[in-house]
């Protein structure tokens, strides 16, 4: 079977990706809509701290997505095309979703940082909603950050109920040893 691209509106701007069980912050320059960056452009380590600070949407362990969740998020559930602004070609529905997506005429004014590590230390990994492509950039020049955050499975919620309990039974138990 093949696996439908969904995101589903969760509110407070969130959008849920239910392939990759992520959500997404669908303001794409929420940092400088929030006014915590004048213009959206930050260094990678800037970038890194604004996520890390984050509070939005009721969550607060928000992160830099890899290149693989921006290359799916732009090819499966926006349907970009490979040297095509995501503006130019995408899907109606999920792109409207979205808001502030940065796809400046040049590629420099269209990069986001990602968290996929590149093997040195002073160079990251960017994602441009003007082709659809990642590039590497010097940790130090300006670019976007979007934001994501992890959705717990059912099962997780599930073995912490579970641990909950066992340790409430043992409390109990305890207690009635004299």
């Amino acid at each position: 079977p093949i696996a439908q691209a969904a995101l589903e509106v969760m509110g407070n701007g969130i959008m849920k990706d239910t392939d990759l069980g992520i959500e997404w912050l669908a303001d794409a320059n929420y940092s400088k809509t929030s006014g915590y960056n004048t213009t959206g452009l930050m260094t990678w380590n800037a970038a890194e701290k604004w996520v890390d600070q984050l509070n939005a949407g009721g969550s607060s362990d928000w992160r830099l997505p890899t290149t693989d969740e921006f290359s799916h998020l732009f090819y499966d559930e926006l349907d970009g095309v490979v040297n095509n602004g995501i503006y130019d070609i995408h899907n109606n529905a999920n792109f409207a979703l979205f808001s502030n997506i940065q796809s400046g005429v040049f590629q420099d004014g269209s990069r986001y940082w990602t968290a996929t590590p590149t093997s040195d230390v002073a160079i990251h990994s960017t994602f441009s909603f003007r082709n659809g492509l990642d590039f590497t950039d010097n940790g130090s020049v300006g670019r976007f950050a979007m934001a994501v955050s992890s959705v717990p499975e059912p099962e997780t919620y599930g073995m912490l109920l579970a641990g909950l309990g066992l340790v409430g039974v043992v409390a109990r138990r305890r207690k009635q040893i004299p």
